[in-house]
């Protein structure tokens, strides 16, 4: 069978629009850092050592180190898996969690099965946002299965949020992707406020806070 430009190109875009957790592991992302103090580098397979930064992805394979008395929240977002590390310690982070080589094992909360596609989202619309292409724009139409998803979303929140402690933003970034996509923007820009109020110094918060506060 022959494909010309037309049909590649509609291959490839059908590819990426299935998006989701299958898109993340095949493109080797894993989880995504949503909190990080001290002194902690990672290294891929190839490469030399990098510091981390908040709300990067990890891919499969990288391996990661903290200093003593650093920390690191990692949200996977291949697995309901959410691990929090003290150093001084190292592992590598796999699809189904991280592997430690050294120190102690992580705090290891289990999040809702349906958070995890959603946390993928998060580091592009970061980035996305950063670069002023985040364009928040309101849905026209609010289906009984937009409703269903929205009471699902609300209760894997409250899950959340009740494991959390005050300052972890992590059920808000997934209540944020969840409204962002459905256009929701009255919802999101509460969800913005309580992020702001929760994390008011932490710039990537407060462009992702931005872009909510100025949707119409």
């Amino acid at each position: 069978m022959k494909l010309n430009r037309s049909g590649l190109l509609t291959l490839v875009l059908a590819a990426v629009a299935v998006g989701g957790v299958g898109a993340q592991e095949a493109a080797g992302d894993v989880g995504l850092v949503n909190a990080l103090q001290g002194d902690v580098s990672y290294q891929g397979k190839e490469g030399q050592a990098r510091k981390a930064q908040p709300y990067m992805r990890l891919r499969h394979g990288d391996k990661v180190t903290l200093a003593s008395g650093a920390s690191m929240r990692i949200s996977y977002t291949t697995v309901s898996r959410q691990e929090s590390w003290v150093g001084p310690a190292s592992f590598v982070a796999t699809s189904t969690g991280g592997e430690m080589l050294k120190g102690t094992l992580p705090d290891v909360v289990k999040m809702p099965s349906a958070v995890p596609q959603k946390l993928a989202r998060i580091s592009e619309l970061m980035n996305t946002s950063r670069v002023g292409g985040l364009v928040v724009r309101a849905a026209k139409i609010q289906t009984s299965a937009t409703q269903e998803q929205v009471a699902e979303a609300m209760a894997a929140y409250e899950s959340m949020r009740a494991k959390a402690v005050p300052s972890d933003v992590t059920p808000e970034l997934y209540l944020y992707s969840v409204f962002e996509e459905l256009g929701m923007t009255d919802d999101l820009k509460i969800v913005a406020r309580e992020m702001l109020a929760r994390q008011p110094d932490n710039p990537d918060i407060q462009q992702l806070a931005k872009v909510a506060l100025s949707a119409k």
